[in-house]
């Protein structure tokens, strides 16, 4: 069995945004007399392409990085956010549909993070209709915050529940830091470079039950109970793959505000903060970081038994692009990212997404629960 180790990002992997950047990321047309920042760009998309990863710092400005932290802080610190289980200390799944923290929204939506991924990473062209691909949507977002608790998600890519579009697809895995994470205490978020296009790729993937193991005609009752909650076991369904993405282990000193893009295929984990790090954090520290995946709109959900609000409030959404959905039902169950829009058409996405949050998805998530408790129930029938 190969030795474990693990080494500390450098350099090449992480690449530094000033604010004349910022605005030429976001500017109508993406022109910049800025020689060395056409080569930054390039370097970054390579770095992205080769290894699946890559960290960007300076994407926020202060004024907004300074509201993101307090806003988190303050998910962090109200008990009503406490989640069940002990892997996180707080969670809250679509903060960007939070009307009370907008911040969130703002970051999500109209800042340079999802300009640099359409952009750069996914090269998505401002209204290029003779491609399939012209519109970037945030798909899923969580804010979570990471204390001591007694148990981390190994190796993985995110599975059907995060990630509901089929295999097909390859959108953006977005981990935004909200505070100083040095490498050496851990709980931060280790990656295991080129693993998306790794030999062993596909072992991993029918080891934990990944989307691209799923029948592309549509997911049965059976195969979603047989896989659901597997996604972070690696460690005991495959030791053998397991020590292998672990000896590629790599880790970051984050900084409040740096932006890990990860690749959708990409193998990440979180770590847990380790005995060090029990000393440097005091007992009611809470490390907090926002996470935002983003697909193009051509990406389509997986077909079958979903546990996707879209497709748990209309059925008939299975298998339809994110595109499709948001337009037949005329609600934007994926906000619109890039082409950036226009002034009247955010208010009108913005509305939306608030009816979106207090009507419709408070039914979905009762659907969700009744749907997991039938699955459960059906299993245990025939046990």
């Amino acid at each position: 069995m190969q030795k474990m180790t693990t080494s500390l990002a450098t350099s090449k992997h992480i690449f530094n945004i000033t604010a004349e950047h910022r605005a030429a990321l976001r500017s109508p047309q993406l022109c910049c007399g800025d020689v060395e920042f056409n080569e930054i760009l390039k370097s970054i998309k390579q770095t992205y392409n080769t290894e699946g990863f890559v960290l960007v710092r300076g994407l926020l400005d202060d004024d907004t990085k300074e509201r993101l932290v307090a806003a988190g802080h303050e998910l962090q610190s109200a008990d009503t956010r406490r989640p069940i289980g002990n892997q996180f200390n707080a969670l809250e799944f679509g903060s960007a549909f939070n009307s009370e923290k907008v911040i969130f929204r703002e970051v999500a939506l109209d800042s340079a993070i999802p300009a640099i991924i359409a952009r750069v990473l996914l090269d998505i062209e401002d209204g290029d209709e003779k491609k399939n691909d012209t519109t970037l949507r945030l798909l899923k977002d969580a804010f979570m915050a990471k204390g001591k608790e007694e148990s981390h998600c190994g190796w993985h890519v995110d599975d059907n529940v995060f990630w509901p579009t089929d295999s097909s697809s390859s959108g953006v895995n977005v981990w935004l830091s909200l505070d100083e994470i040095p490498a050496k205490y851990g709980g931060g978020m280790a990656v295991s470079p080129k693993s998306h296009t790794a030999e062993w790729r596909r072992d991993a993937y029918a080891s934990i039950g990944s989307t691209p193991t799923l029948p592309p005609e549509g997911v049965s009752p059976a195969q979603l109970r047989k896989t659901f909650g597997q996604t972070c076991n690696m460690a005991s369904l495959n030791e053998e793959i397991n020590a292998k993405i672990e000896y590629t282990k790599l880790v970051f000193d984050y900084q409040p505000g740096d932006c890990l893009f990860c690749h959708r295929w990409l193998f990440h984990r979180s770590t847990i903060i380790n005995e060090d790090g029990m000393k440097h954090y005091d007992d009611n520290s809470a490390l907090k970081r926002y996470t935002i995946r983003y697909e193009r709109g051509s990406a389509k959900l997986i077909q079958g038994v979903s546990l996707e609000p879209s497709v748990l409030m209309d059925p008939q959404n299975s298998g339809k692009s994110l595109d499709e959905v948001c337009e037949i039902n005329n609600k934007p169950f994926y906000p619109r990212c890039w082409p950036p829009l226009q002034v009247e058409e955010k208010k009108v996405q913005s509305v939306g997404m608030d009816v979106l949050s207090q009507e419709i998805f408070p039914l979905a998530q009762k659907k969700k629960i009744e749907t997991i408790q039938g699955l459960m129930a059906a299993g245990a029938g025939k046990a």
